[in-house]
């Protein structure tokens, strides 16, 4: 693993999950960077636990994050999710999904990133079976 993906690992800043950010950062490079006939799509792998919000604040943290969903379904985004861990906030990725007409998706977890990669190479695999695809000028 490069030094740059190793700095980039969750772990490495703190134990908290800033779903906002990572929703409004997708949002951004989307907009900025996103040609413009292409299929909008967000893939959230998280744990679900919205709980970081520059400090600890899990209530305003679930707040923004479904406001940050909602600005990316108005912006015609999709939002897939993937909650990962066994005590995952299912009810909150299933909420962002829906806000975003996305699907999700439950991984149990509990073990190592070894005992469960079958099922995340299974999703990631349905998840690029079922993308919309057309020829674009």
């Amino acid at each position: 693993m490069s030094a740059t993906a190793r700095r980039k690992q969750a772990g490495h800043y703190h134990e908290y999950t800033n779903i906002d950010a990572g929703i409004e950062k997708a949002r951004g490079e989307m907009l900025t960077r996103g040609r413009t006939a292409a299929l909008r799509l967000i893939v959230l792998l998280s744990d679900g636990q919205a709980n970081w919000l520059g400090t600890y604040n899990p209530a305003a943290a679930k707040t923004a994050a479904l406001a940050q969903a909602k600005a990316a379904g108005l912006q015609d985004m999709r939002i897939i999710t993937i909650s990962l861990g066994s005590e995952a906030d299912t009810d909150l990725m299933q909420e962002i999904a829906d806000l975003t007409g996305g699907v999700h998706f439950v991984i149990p977890g509990g073990g190592s990133v070894a005992d469960y990669a079958d099922d995340l190479n299974e999703v990631f695999a349905q998840i690029a079976a079922h993308r919309r695809l057309r020829l674009v000028d």
